[in-house]
């Protein structure tokens, strides 16, 4: 039978699906928060073997916010620059009425609905990110928030876990706490090597195909990559933009392909492999909790599925068949 803490345990789970389901900006940008802290914590670990551990900290936050300010205030002049040149060519394209004629009926009413499903999409795109707009700005507050002050937080937490259990689980369930917290950093270690290899693939494709920004490119597919869904259509847009202004279709066919293969290698290969050898799970189970979670949450489910799988799986070690 089910110990008061394996209960509460549960519980405790099922109030944060709960948070996550009717709240998922909130608890999107808490979990933003933590993984942000944690992204900056995986090269001080690194800097720590070489040099002094206060140090270390500190080039650590410098290099990684440093790239995150890059990103940021290079992001939106590129689109802006990259846009007014695609909309220069694209006013001065002309078919004269020979070349017209001689397009097939199928391609021309291809291209009309194409035209068509395209400006519904961005349309509609742009609607839903007004309507999201106050939860989206509540959203980055409580993400800045949480970043800065995770530090005294964990601490903070880490010394009132107990008071999450009655005296008789108590110790069992800090242990399970304090276990799937640390299984948790490994997840997010395990990321940031994913984003690292994301990013590094992206930045080396576009200086080898010549697509202008390379060094750009790669930060932004690196930092992008911590979220879900919303990340690729962010890393993809000034890929795609420059790779047209600059290569024409060729480019955009480049880009397209730079895309496709690195989106694939990181569901298919890097990150089941990766978060495997973090998490100590079947690369299948990781592949089915993703899709599921993503399913089921939308954009947060594929953030919180693995620490979800390993909150499950720790809980039945410790609660259910008590092995641990």
């Amino acid at each position: 039978m089910l110990s008061q803490g394996g209960w509460l345990t549960l519980i405790y789970l099922v109030l944060f699906l709960f948070l996550a389901h009717f709240a998922p900006f909130i608890v999107g940008a808490l979990i933003l928060g933590v993984f942000l802290s944690m992204l900056i914590e995986a090269p001080t670990a690194l800097f720590s073997k070489i040099m002094n551990s206060k140090v270390a900290s500190v080039l650590s936050h410098i290099l990684v916010l440093g790239l995150i300010f890059y990103a940021l205030i290079t992001f939106f002049p590129v689109v802006i620059n990259e846009g007014r040149k695609l909309f220069s060519m694209l006013s001065t394209l002309t078919i004269s009425q020979e070349q017209l004629d001689q397009v097939p009926e199928w391609l021309i009413v291809f291209i009309n609905n194409l035209n068509k499903n395209i400006s519904d999409s961005a349309l509609g795109l742009i609607n839903k990110f007004i309507s999201y707009a106050p939860n989206l700005i509540t959203a980055a507050i409580v993400l800045i928030v949480t970043t800065s002050a995770i530090a005294s937080l964990k601490s903070m937490v880490s010394g009132n876990l107990w008071k999450f259990y009655s005296i008789k689980d108590r110790e069992i369930g800090v242990k399970f706490m304090k276990d799937t917290y640390k299984q948790f950093e490994r997840f997010v270690h395990g990321q940031f090597l994913v984003a690292m290899m994301e990013g590094l693939f992206i930045g080396l494709t576009c200086f080898i195909f010549k697509i202008p920004g390379a060094l750009f490119l790669g930060i932004l597919a690196w930092i992008t990559d911590f979220i879900p869904y919303l990340g690729v259509v962010i890393s993809a847009t000034p890929l795609l933009m420059l790779a047209v202004t600059e290569r024409g279709i060729l480019g955009l066919i480049i880009g397209i392909g730079i895309l496709i293969v690195a989106n694939q290698t990181e569901m298919w290969f890097l990150h089941p492999k990766v978060q495997s050898n973090a998490l100590n799970l079947h690369w299948f189970i990781i592949i089915v909790a993703i899709l599921l979670f993503g399913e089921l949450f939308s954009f947060l489910g594929i953030l919180i599925a693995l620490p979800v799988v390993v909150y499950i799986r720790n809980f039945w070690e410790y609660f259910v068949i008590k092995i641990k």
